[in-house]
């Protein structure tokens, strides 16, 4: 039997419609991949943006990050509080308790102030960070009452007195930085008897006329609206505030010694603005951006606080230390300084034209005349170098073209060469010359000058370092403060008294409590003030006198904090880059 095979048909064989079909889903399924992918990347990135623009770091303190959102916040709030702020002057100039000047010196300040508002918020930004790691490290915590209180404050306008003031400031004898005790009895005689004419009917304005040693005099004794922090001597405002009106004070001895008198005619009593909260939040500002300002402000009080309670409210560790200081100088070139006295001649008198004028002028010639006349004259008194100077000084007030020789007697400060004409630094640093020695007369720029040399002396480091090897080989340290020393406390022997920490710079706390009780320390170089050298002669604990206690209170906080500050790890990389809005 023969049997016939079927035709077999292959499975992989499709209709060619379906083949193009399965080829296009794939087409579309690959272009819609890669459709969602661009849009993933494209989200991705402007997610990125946004958090970078919101919260990229523009600051890191001690490894925590201050971002741009953070910046934002800080510098509207500084902007809304200067905003405020000029509203409030005038409001406080319209109400009259304020000059148009004062008004216009304060509203100038502000603008000034707001054209470094971005550093300002930044930087107090930083502060912010620092101080509230410094706050957790010292056991401090802050509440929503303390920032309740603290809005509260910052709604409040003071309270405002009208107030007029008589001044008696004791007399000095020349040269001197204090007064005698019999200078300070005549001085508190006459206030004394101001306020004796005064309570037999005379009026405030009259006895302040005559009496009065303040600039307010010629007002009658008017200084305007104050408040008790408006850096009036303190023992004068509290009295003055414990005052009605139309009433007058005692006598008041202020810490720096000037005896005062005070009378109250107004009193604008202290106010609530109690729109404050809503004025930040109808000027776009969140209230709870502005809260976080404010604990920060709460932060640094009661980190001033405790400190100040370690200082002054309670013994401390002091020092009695003394000093030597010289002053740094701001001269050309550096190097040796020299003093002289001088009389100038300028050709027509004029000093700044000669300059611009012939060197054939007559002028010039006349000129040379009367300072060659002036030099031989003086010459013949070389002799007796007391009277070379006498008449040499008298000449200078009389004759000399300088302006201000009429008091000075032609005195110069100390100079380098490079901060003097040519021919004259030539002259007066020429090698050899003693003091009170008479120069032949010299051309400059100016004019003609008749010169005696007065002194030739290091510049300020040298003559620093000097000071120290002197108190290496063993000689007394007083001796050596009178002699070279530039400060007040010279005449002393350089003696300060009881240093306690933070009373004085970062530099000189560490110079002081850093050198050992019996020793001298070395040079110490504060740029922009002096050189310095210490010596340490004993340490108490002890509490602070009225004077150190009001140092303190000004200087301690910010002296501690500068230190704090400069110990820690700021990154401000993203100052130049900060966010405009």
């Amino acid at each position: 039997m023969t049997f016939r095979a079927k035709p077999v048909v292959k499975r992989s064989q499709r209709p060619a419609w379906q083949s193009g079909e399965r080829r296009s889903l794939y087409l579309n399924l690959g272009f819609g991949f890669v459709i969602v992918v661009a849009v993933l990347i494209l989200v991705g990135a402007a997610g990125a943006s946004w958090y970078g623009d919101h919260f990229g770091e523009v600051a890191r303190v001690n490894g925590v990050s201050i971002t741009r959102d953070d910046y934002r916040n800080r510098f509207a709030v500084e902007r809304w509080r200067s905003d405020y702020t000029e509203r409030r002057i005038r409001d406080a100039a319209q109400a009259g308790r304020m000059t148009e000047a004062e008004r216009d010196q304060l509203i100038a300040f502000l603008q000034q102030q707001r054209q470094q508002l971005a550093t300002i918020a930044y930087e107090r930004l930083i502060d912010a960070a620092l101080q509230a790691q410094l706050a957790e490290r010292e056991g401090i915590v802050v509440t929503e009452a303390d920032i309740d209180a603290r809005l509260v404050e910052e709604a409040t306008r003071p309270e405002e007195r009208h107030t007029f003031l008589i001044a008696v400031r004791p007399e000095l004898d020349a040269g001197a930085t204090e007064p005698t005790d019999a200078q300070r009895a005549a001085a508190r005689a006459r206030a004394e008897a101001a306020l004796a004419e005064i309570r037999a009917g005379k009026s405030f304005e009259d006895v302040a006329r005559t009496t009065s040693s303040d600039a307010s005099a010629a007002k009658g004794g008017d200084i305007g609206w104050i408040q008790k922090e408006g850096g009036l001597d303190e023992a004068f405002v509290a009295a003055v505030f414990a005052l009605g009106p139309n009433e007058t004070t005692g006598v008041v001895e202020g810490a720096d010694g000037v005896f005062r008198i005070g009378k109250v005619t107004e009193i604008a009593p202290a106010e609530v603005d109690t729109t404050y909260e809503q004025q930040i939040v109808n000027d776009g500002i969140s209230l709870e951006a502005y809260r976080t300002v404010v604990r920060a402000d709460v932060i640094r009080r009661k980190l001033e606080d405790r400190l100040l309670a370690q200082l002054v409210d309670a013994p401390s560790v002091m020092r009695r230390v003394s000093q030597i200081y010289i002053a740094a100088t701001q001269h050309t070139g550096g190097g040796d300084e020299v003093k002289v006295r001088h009389i100038l001649y300028a050709p027509k008198d004029d000093p700044q034209g000669a300059g611009s004028l012939d060197p054939a002028d007559p002028a010039w010639a006349a000129a040379e005349a009367e300072a060659r006349a002036t030099y031989e004259r003086l010459k013949a008194l070389a002799d007796d170098l007391q009277k070379l100077e006498e008449e040499f000084i008298a000449t200078a007030k009389r004759d000399s073209d300088e302006p201000g020789a009429d008091t000075s007697g032609g005195e110069l400060p100390y100079y380098t060469q490079g901060d003097l004409d040519r021919a004259f630094g030539d002259a007066v640093f020429a090698p050899g010359l003693r003091p009170g020695q008479l120069l032949e007369p010299v051309k400059s720029q100016f004019g003609w000058h008749v010169i005696q040399f007065i002194d030739r002396r290091g510049n300020a480091q040298s003559r620093a370092e000097d000071a120290k090897v002197r108190t290496l080989r063993g000689e007394d340290f007083a001796t050596i403060a009178r002699e070279v020393s530039e400060g007040p406390e010279a005449e002393k022997g350089g003696e300060l008294g009881w240093i306690a920490r933070y009373q004085l710079g970062r530099q000189l706390d560490e110079a002081i409590f850093g050198t050992p009780v019996g020793d001298v320390s070395g040079v110490i170089d504060v740029e922009g003030d002096g050189f310095y050298i210490f010596k340490v002669w004993e340490e108490q604990t002890r509490s602070p006198d009225p004077a150190q206690a009001r140092t303190l209170r000004a200087n301690a906080f910010s002296n501690w904090y500068a230190a704090e500050k400069e110990k820690a790890t700021i990154d401000r990389s993203g100052l130049a880059n900060l966010p405009t809005s």
